[in-house]
């Protein structure tokens, strides 16, 4: 019978840790190798959402820090940075600038409708023929506006670059 509920509270505390996994991380600041690390553990566990107000309240403490070294006339050196994240968990990372965690909470509203905006909008034509990456979108779009190709309008009219409509009968442009 022990055994059995021995057994039975390993089961339910080990679902515990995992379901607290990423409240429990904490930035190992002693190198920069191990603060890499903790980094990439971080970014494995937490959400996309909470993955940008992590990143983004990252770059508020290095900015911060450049600040106040720089009005106390000293230098903010990354051993400096590390050191003032050792041992920082989530919570403590994006309050670090924001105690009260107003910050943190807009932040998060902002990065969940960036997402449910991503989800629920139609794709376009334009999205749909081209995927990749931003870089390999903009390049198709930029060879198309060099190139000079028509463009059509929502009535399904075509255009020159300029907006001016061509003439079906004389293929060229009409003025305005």
């Amino acid at each position: 019978m022990f055994k059995l509920v021995v057994a039975v509270l390993t089961v339910a505390l080990a679902g515990t840790a995992g379901a607290a996994g990423w409240k429990d991380l904490r930035i190992d600041g002693t190198s920069e190798a191990a603060f890499q690390q903790s980094l990439a553990v971080f970014k494995e566990k937490l959400s996309p959402e909470r993955q940008k107000v992590f990143t983004d309240a990252l770059m508020d403490i290095w900015v911060q820090g450049t600040l106040d070294a720089k009005r106390d006339q000293r230098e903010f050196t990354v051993n400096d940075y590390y050191a003032q994240l050792n041992g920082l968990g989530y919570e403590q990372v994006v309050t670090f600038t924001d105690p009260s965690g107003d910050t943190a909470r807009e932040r998060y509203r902002e990065a969940s409708r960036e997402k449910t905006a991503d989800t629920t909008r139609p794709v376009s034509t334009w999205q749909g023929q081209y995927h990749g990456s931003q870089e390999a979108r903009s390049g198709v779009a930029t060879q198309s506006l060099d190139s000079g190709d028509l463009m059509k309008t929502r009535q399904g009219g075509v255009v020159t670059h300029d907006g001016r409509p061509i003439n079906a009968d004389q293929s060229r442009s009409q003025p305005k």
